[in-house]
């Protein structure tokens, strides 16, 4: 049997559709079949039905930190804006320290800011380069092709992220993964 020193899943779905929520979901799983996870999800926070903005959750350690909020200001450009600490939190969550032990690194999301090399790109790219654990982008569906391409060096598995048997389909790439010599 071959070893692919890395694996790559891409959890695709529409902006808004539940990508973190089942992310968090393949999480949990993986933790129960034993599987050690890291990384970092960025759930959406809403106040009366609005989505106001993002936190940054540490799956390492279960801290959470504000990562971006609405503007206020019509002026502003961007809709969100980042918070400084909150990049250096889930960059801090994404780093080699942080994930050296994991089975499966969870990155919430990959997006317009790290197809820029901005964002988590430079911690993604650093993780495939070193780290013998699958990583899980988020991604959304209109983003997955310049991903694809991105990584195209990299052995990598797309899967609809809110599908019933996606979860199914993402243990058993983590299983594979821990039968390779």
């Amino acid at each position: 049997m071959v070893s692919i020193r890395n694996k790559l899943i891409l959890w695709v779905g529409e902006k808004h559709s539940g990508k973190t929520t089942s992310a968090a979901n393949f999480a949990r799983t993986a933790r129960d079949e034993g599987f050690n996870v890291a990384g970092l999800l960025a759930p959406s926070l809403y106040c009366n039905g609005r989505l106001i903005g993002f936190d940054a959750l540490d799956l390492g350690n279960e801290k959470r930190t504000p990562l971006a909020r609405r503007q206020t200001n019509p002026g502003e450009s961007g809709r969100f804006a980042l918070a400084t600490d909150g990049l250096k939190f889930g960059n801090a969550a994404l780093s080699a320290e942080a994930t050296k032990s994991a089975d499966l690194i969870i990155v919430d999301e990959f997006g317009p800011l790290e197809l820029n090399g901005q964002g988590w790109r430079k911690n993604v790219d650093s993780l495939l380069a070193s780290s013998d654990a699958v990583i899980l982008l988020v991604v959304r569906r209109e983003l997955a092709g310049e991903v694809r391409r991105l990584y195209a060096h990299t052995p990598c598995r797309e899967l609809a992220a809110t599908e019933p048997g996606s979860i199914d389909d993402g243990l058993t790439v983590l299983r594979d993964r821990r039968r390779l010599p």
